[in-house]
């Protein structure tokens, strides 16, 4: 190689963490501060820099539907990644925002932090493993109800429209006049046929046929 030639110049990665924590951004920018070619800049949620190659979302010091406006804003044009979230939000949050490119749970290590950050940035995803075997099996599940119509009557299409409300058997049982033992038998039967394990399954795996098309008997 000649000796003279110059070496190809790097431009840095441009990431920026939206939080309401100094303390994090402090933490983050110790750590990342080190490793080119990563610049990170903090910035508020409510008052993000025009442009991003990478945007980390504290889901820690932030409102839910905040977090939701920003990432609809934001589009599939430059990943997110939500950081400093709690094990049981994140799926929520992927449900609601399937572009979500990364999670990163508030116990993450530094080096799942940079690893995670580097495979975001070459284009890949960063999701825990158990949540991705959860989305993945979420997906076996759709596709089979896809493949094998789901028939329900009447009154369980009733009681899971109610369900996925977030309303109780008690609450069901006194909206539709009937006792709390018959929900709970209708609610028993609707999970054995559509195979989820809770309510909130049920009704994630029939979010899309939840206008109840003729799929379902009477």
């Amino acid at each position: 190689m000649d000796a003279n030639a110059k070496l190809p110049e790097f431009s840095p990665s441009h990431i920026t963490l939206l939080t309401g924590n100094d303390l994090l951004g402090l933490f983050f920018k110790h750590f990342l501060g080190e490793h080119a070619p990563h610049q990170l800049a903090i910035a508020r949620l409510d008052s993000p820099p025009p442009q991003s190659d990478l945007w980390l979302v504290d889901v820690g010091h932030a409102d839910a539907e905040a977090i939701s406006a920003f990432i609809n804003r934001v589009g599939d044009d430059t990943p997110v990644a939500l950081v400093n979230i709690a094990e049981g939000e994140a799926e929520d949050f992927l449900d609601r925002h399937p572009s979500i490119r990364g999670v990163f749970y508030s116990h993450a290590t530094r080096e799942q932090l940079l690893a995670g950050i580097r495979v975001l940035l070459d284009g890949g995803n960063w999701l825990p493993r158990q949540l991705m075997e959860r989305l993945l099996s979420q997906l076996r599940q759709m596709r089979q109800l896809s493949a094998h119509k789901v028939s329900l009557t009447q009154r369980e299409r009733e009681i899971l429209g109610l369900a996925s409300q977030g309303l109780s058997n008690a609450e069901i049982a006194a909206q539709l006049r009937l006792s709390p033992h018959t929900i709970k038998s209708h609610v028993h039967n609707l999970l054995r046929k559509i195979g989820a394990s809770n309510r909130a399954e049920a009704a994630f795996l029939l979010r899309n046929h939840l206008d109840w098309p003729q799929t379902c008997s009477a």
